[in-house]
């Protein structure tokens, strides 16, 4: 198998486990938490980095601002976030963790410990941290 085979083969790999680990979170958590995965990624993005523009939120999470500007009126109207436009620039909306929202946050992931485990118990600590450092090191190089 050539390179560029393989490197088309792990892509499709990766988003074929993307998609399973979606697809779990829905069945999982969708119905009882009322969030979704795109939601629940939003949320724990805001609480790594803190107030975000919503450009900032799409190119993070690699979607595109009506989308993310969608998924926060959701997350609005459940009192998790609250949106403010900039002060010199109308235009510019910044998003903004609320309390309620860092609580549900912490539900879910606690709920949702086992289920990304089961994703990758079968993996030992040398994998996983290989995994860890190919994957800081391409995140570091889209980023560039």
């Amino acid at each position: 198998m050539d390179h560029n085979e393989e490197i088309f083969q792990v892509s499709s790999m990766f988003r074929a486990l993307l998609k399973n680990i979606s697809q779990e979170w829905n069945k999982s958590s969708a119905g009882k938490y009322n969030l979704s995965f795109p939601q629940f990624q939003v949320l724990y993005v805001l609480k790594m980095r803190g107030p975000m523009k919503v450009s900032e939120i799409a190119e993070k999470l690699t979607l595109t601002p009506p989308a993310i500007t969608g998924l926060t009126d959701k997350l609005v109207a459940e009192g998790y976030v609250q949106k403010e436009r900039a002060e010199d620039d109308r235009r510019v909306v910044n998003i903004t963790i609320l309390e309620p929202g860092l609580e549900m946050l912490m539900k879910v992931k606690k709920d949702q410990k086992e289920m990304i485990e089961s994703f990758f118990n079968i993996l030992s600590e040398e994998d996983i941290q290989h995994l860890r450092r190919i994957f800081t090191l391409m995140l570091s190089n889209i980023d560039k």
